[in-house]
């Protein structure tokens, strides 16, 4: 009787791949599903930077708001200084800083002193402007001066008028106290001219663009200046 002898054969694993086709499709929805999701970011961004936007915008709106409702409301407030001599509170300063008092206040009620102050920001040589405000009561000219000196005008309300700018200017149309004349004047005290500004003048750069904010003071509607100065 014949023997049968069997051969042992080595079982080989399978080896399973993926098709080009396979490889096409599955690169085919990474790549619509990064579109997609690319899309998607971009809009959300889009909506993020438009709310911001809008936001900016209605602050700076409302700021400019206030700072007109302040100037409209700047009160002819007489003080007196260490002799006694009585005359109407306005400042304003080669430094970039004016103060007035008006009955317009950010958050009292009652009339306050406002100081508007152009700030340092950085070494970059931007700077800012800022409204403060304190309850002016029964102040002295000596008292308000300290106030600012001793930098106390900053324990009141404030706010942000501009931010992120240059060459900050403000000014005062006033009659000139050497040459009778009305003028725009950096430099001013109602304490020498014995009267209020008709109004004031900011101006300034942003991304090196020029702009300007006026502020009508109506305190000195019967003021007018010589109509034969230009």
């Amino acid at each position: 009787m014949k023997s049968r002898s069997y051969r042992s054969s080595s079982i080989l694993p399978s080896c399973w791949g993926y098709s080009l086709i396979e490889v096409l499709i599955a690169v085919t929805i990474f790549t619509s599903m990064v579109m997609l999701a690319m899309v998607a970011l971009n809009q959300g961004l889009g909506q993020y930077k438009r709310l911001m936007k809008e936001g900016i915008d209605f602050r700076r709106y409302a700021s400019t708001f206030w700072l007109h409702q302040s100037a409209s409301g700047m009160l002819k407030y007489l003080v007196s200084d260490i002799n006694n001599r009585q005359f109407p509170y306005f400042r304003c300063s080669y430094d970039g800083v004016v103060s007035y008092v008006s009955v317009s206040p950010l958050s009292s009620n009652v009339p306050v002193v406002v100081w508007i102050v152009r700030e340092k920001l950085n070494s970059s040589g931007l700077s800012a402007l800022t409204y403060y405000e304190l309850p002016v009561y029964a102040k002295k000219y000596d008292d308000i001066d300290h106030d600012y000196v001793s930098s106390d005008y900053k324990k009141g309300s404030s706010f942000v008028i501009l931010q992120d700018v240059t060459d900050v200017r403000i000014e005062g149309y006033v009659m000139d106290t050497v040459t009778k004349l009305w003028q725009w004047l950096s430099d001013y005290d109602a304490k020498d001219g014995n009267m209020l500004p008709t109004s004031i003048r900011i101006s300034y750069k942003r991304g090196g663009k020029k702009a300007t904010i006026f502020l009508n003071i109506p305190t000195n509607k019967s003021i007018r200046p010589d109509t034969s100065v230009i």
